[in-house]
């Protein structure tokens, strides 16, 4: 058995790139424990993807695809791309408080392990302001939101059944609070085979999240967390990483 050392940040394009590249040199050069795979959001500018192209490249690959903000990076001594591509999970589009308007993709890689074996890596940056108590706004972005976990989940069913990867994660920035066993819930009803980075006593505190204390970044994962924790916060931005290892 295989275990994958996943890191997640949810970066923040207001921060330096250099805090940002102060997080990743810490996340490559961790040594106990060392993640294996590393995934980020709002990485899409080109100060931000050179930070994470130039982080390690002998031992890291880093790919940041121009229609996301998303960012992949896995250990070259574990992992090697079958393919990477990204992928609009919806035609549905939001505008935020500047006038912007917003599309969804994710970013997504087939990865062989040494050992054999493949993950399906799938990262992505959902709209934001969609929860309202424990239910949905009736707003634009919460639209955008359904139709694209509904469009996530078609596509890692479309994947799953072409290549057959032995583990599917699906994580990033929800904008959910899984903190409520009502948002636990509508999210594991669109994905009823996984398991969710923070259920059961994999939780957290209710007063610790990784966005102040709303627990709203995490993966949902083919197979189930031996282990997950909140990481070190830092500058690089105003969410706090995580950390999951998955057994395959």
């Amino acid at each position: 058995m295989t275990t994958i050392r996943h890191a997640h940040s949810s970066s923040l394009y207001s921060e330096s790139a250099q805090s940002l590249a102060n997080q990743v040199e810490r996340a490559v050069e961790a040594e106990d424990p060392n993640a294996t795979v590393l995934t980020l959001t709002e990485v899409g500018s080109d100060s931000r993807t050179k930070v994470l192209k130039d982080a390690d490249p002998d031992n890291w690959a880093a790919w940041v695809p121009s229609q996301s903000d998303v960012g992949l990076m896995w250990r070259k001594a574990d992992f090697s791309p079958v393919w990477k591509e990204p992928h609009k999970l919806t035609n549905k589009v939001w505008t935020d408080g500047q006038g912007r308007k917003h599309e969804t993709w994710c970013a997504t890689a087939l990865l062989e392990h040494k050992n054999g074996g493949t993950v399906f890596l799938s990262a992505c940056h959902l709209p934001s302001h969609v929860q309202n108590g424990n239910h949905f706004y009736d707003n634009a972005q919460a639209a955008a939101w359904k139709s694209a976990v509904n469009g996530w989940g078609d596509y890692w069913n479309q994947i799953r059944k072409r290549d057959h990867p032995d583990l599917g994660m699906l994580t990033g920035d929800w904008n959910v609070d899984v903190h409520s066993s009502d948002w636990m819930q509508r999210v594991n009803d669109y994905f009823p085979s996984m398991f969710n980075t923070w259920a059961g006593d994999r939780e957290p505190p209710n007063d610790k999240g990784t966005h102040g204390n709303r627990l709203i970044d995490f993966t949902m994962a083919t197979c189930k967390p031996s282990k997950a924790k909140l990481l070190k916060d830092d500058a690089s931005s105003d969410h706090r990483p995580f950390g999951e290892a998955i057994p395959w």
